[in-house]
Formats: structure tokens, C-alpha cells, sequence
């Protein structure tokens, strides 16, 4: 299983990514930022959602636990990921 890190690294990543992809400026986070501060859009936000799954194989919004809307930072959506993987592994 992927530790707290590994996640956190993934995410922090991909968010970047988008940006960089975007010619937006790139950040280092700390986790505490609002997501709705990153200058991610719509279209960007499920692009990442979309690359997250790939990455580490989970989606937490699929099956309802967690809604995109409610996930307010960098943190919650890594916290969203980690618990996400952490169930699938418990349940198997």
C-alpha cells in the first residue's frame, strides 16, 4: 500500500502538471491551500481526478464516500485518496 507520502507527493504533482500544462504558475504546497485558490477549473480538477485514478488506482468519488464539491484543500483531497486506498485494502 502507498504510504501518506506517496500520496500526498502524487497529488501535489498532478496538481502541478495541470498548471504547468496550463502555462499557469507552478507551486510548492503545503496542503493547506484551497483548492479553489490553484487556478484549477472545471475541466482541470476532473482531468486530475482522472490521472489520480491511473496513478494510484482508486477513485474516492465514484462510488460516493466523498464528493468533489466537499473536498476543499490539497490535504482533504490527499486524505480522500489515502482513506479511499486504505478501505479497498481492508475490504480485500
Amino acid at each position: 500500500m502507498l504510504t501518506s507520502d506517496a500520496i500526498k507527493d502524487t497529488v501535489r504533482r498532478e496538481i502541478n502538471a495541470l498548471l504547468a500544462e496550463a502555462d499557469l504558475p507552478t507551486r510548492t504546497l503545503a496542503g493547506d491551500e484551497p483548492l479553489n485558490e490553484l487556478s484549477l477549473n472545471s475541466l482541470m480538477l476532473a482531468r486530475l481526478v482522472i490521472q489520480l485514478e491511473s496513478e494510484l488506482g482508486v477513485d474516492p468519488f465514484e462510488d460516493g464516500s466523498y464528493v468533489i464539491s466537499d473536498i476543499r484543500t490539497v490535504d482533504a483531497l490527499c486524505d480522500a485518496y489515502a482513506n479511499t486506498l486504505k478501505a479497498t485494502t481492508t475490504a480485500a
